[in-house]
């Protein structure tokens, strides 16, 4: 049994990955640059961040890890001007994360998998200010230089109704990405006698 308080190497792994996650959720999201993308953009956030993710839950003993990675993404995303819905929702989805890690005994590839999935739902609130507030979206668009033809075009393609598809093509992506990065790190499960 693994002990219960954080290890400077715990916390040092949960400040490392989580970059290693952000940078992977930032490549997904690069994507939106091309507005037609945009409903995509979760879906490649959990694609390209589940392998990442998979290797990080290999060094998680402990509740508390997942919270951590949640929040520090959270918090780089919200101070880099992403709304003030991602941080409560990756905290919150970070702690069902954890509930699912602790059922499975932090070794079972199968809650983690669903683990993850479960934490991607938080990329789609990236987009919320979208459909709570579009008429001031379109404005910082068209002000930060996007111009009105791309707001246009990206409101055609994300209309009220999207949210909730592009929530779950996240969670779709997260699964995915997780299974994927379970093929890539196949031996490392089984070195480490995870299920």
């Amino acid at each position: 049994m693994k002990a219960n308080s954080f290890t400077v190497k715990d916390l040092i792994n949960a400040g490392l990955f989580s970059l290693l996650v952000f940078i992977a959720i930032f490549v997904g999201g690069m994507v939106g640059l091309i507005p037609i993308f945009m409903p995509f953009i979760p879906f490649l956030c959990g694609l390209f961040a589940g392998p990442v993710f998979m290797l990080y839950s290999t060094k998680i003993h402990r509740f508390g890890m997942v919270l951590i990675m949640g929040v520090i993404i959270g918090l780089i995303f919200t101070v880099t001007g992403h709304g003030i819905y991602i941080l409560p929702g990756m905290t919150i989805l970070s702690l069902v994360a954890e509930y699912i890690l602790k059922k499975g005994g932090y070794a079972s590839v199968n809650h983690t998998k669903w683990a993850f999935t479960v934490y991607c739902l938080s990329f789609g609130f990236n987009m919320i200010p979208i459909y709570v507030s579009r008429a001031a979206y379109v404005q910082r668009l068209v002000e930060e230089g996007y111009g009105q033809a791309y707001a246009d075009k990206m409101m055609s393609i994300l209309p009220y109704w999207s949210f909730f598809p592009v929530l779950a093509l996240g969670a779709v992506g997260g699964y995915l990405g997780a299974t994927i990065g379970v093929k890539m790190l196949k031996k490392h499960f089984q070195k480490l006698e995870m299920a």
